[in-house]
């Protein structure tokens, strides 16, 4: 893969300064859009980065096949990516991948982070929202599911898998969800907090919300966190399949050194100096 663009993308997802004031939002479409003024083309199998700064990247996810779908999506603390797709897909390394599988994605190798047939999961349900979680990997799913000890997860739930067990963290119903809805996108923000975005739009505590936003919910109250058409009127005809919207302190935990950070700093210094910021990191300038 290009190391260049790999740089890339983990600088826009360090982004210093004024940036951190606004949520850098990484998702995946369900169908192609073209996301800024440019426009970048970004595709169900891709992963588009937004610092709402003006800046907009794609993943590198690799030799990801084109016809896969991107239906989950999850960042390591080290920098990996966890990736869920919809079909069978065969990866460099002798790695097969199916429907209801993780994907670790290191930036050079891929590996299985979870094997849904290993753990239980009946071969008829996707994994299509995911996670890191403190206690694990946290999921969800595109159907209702029995996982064990009297555990039976309906698709607006979420688990976590700690390697041996599924464990029940967001009962959907409980918490006045449509029993219609489906989560396709989690974030596990560590504080008991979560970010959600659903298969349709819906409405909860008063919040209507349509299917390229996100959602928070802190174990009480909801909010809306990412409004999908207001980040880009492009998303209106797409759903949000996929989502990472990092907090601060798990972005500046990603500069292994700080090297990233002061790279990107001496490129964008050389870029406004060219009134062209961003142009030669290898993606267009998105233009408010």
């Amino acid at each position: 893969m290009s190391v260049s663009r790999w740089v890339t993308a983990i600088a826009l997802w360090l982004m210093p300064s004024a940036a951190l004031a606004q949520a850098i939002v990484a998702a995946s479409p369900d169908v192609t859009v073209g996301l800024g003024a440019s426009p970048v083309v970004a595709m169900d199998h891709d992963v588009a980065i937004d610092d709402q700064q003006g800046g907009v990247a794609l993943e590198d996810l690799g030799a990801l096949p084109a016809r896969a779908d991107v239906i989950g999506l999850g960042l390591d603390v080290n920098g990996d990516r966890l990736v869920a797709v919809d079909t069978v897909i065969s990866l460099p390394g002798g790695v097969i991948a199916r429907p209801g599988d993780v994907v670790r994605y290191d930036g050079a190798s891929y590996s299985i982070e979870f094997d849904a047939a290993a753990a239980g999961v009946p071969a008829s349900a996707r994994t299509d929202a995911v996670s890191l979680a403190a206690g694990g990997l946290l999921l969800s799913f595109d159907t209702t599911v029995s996982l064990g000890e009297g555990i039976l997860a309906a698709d607006e739930d979420l688990v976590v898998w700690d390697g041996a067990y599924f464990n029940w963290v967001f009962i959907g119903s409980s918490q006045g969800l449509d029993a219609r809805l489906d989560i396709d996108a989690a974030q596990d923000l560590g504080d008991g907090s979560y970010l959600m975005s659903f298969d349709t739009a819906g409405e909860i505590a008063g919040i209507a919300f349509d299917d390229e936003d996100v959602l928070r919910f802190d174990g009480s109250t909801w909010s809306l966190e990412v409004d999908g058409s207001a980040m880009d009127p492009a998303w209106q005809s797409a759903d949000l399949e996929a989502v990472v919207v990092p907090e601060p302190a798990s972005l500046l935990g990603l500069a292994a050194g700080g090297f990233l950070l002061a790279a990107l700093a001496r490129q964008r210094s050389r870029d406004r100096d060219r009134g062209q910021r961003f142009s030669s990191l290898g993606f267009r300038p998105r233009v408010r």
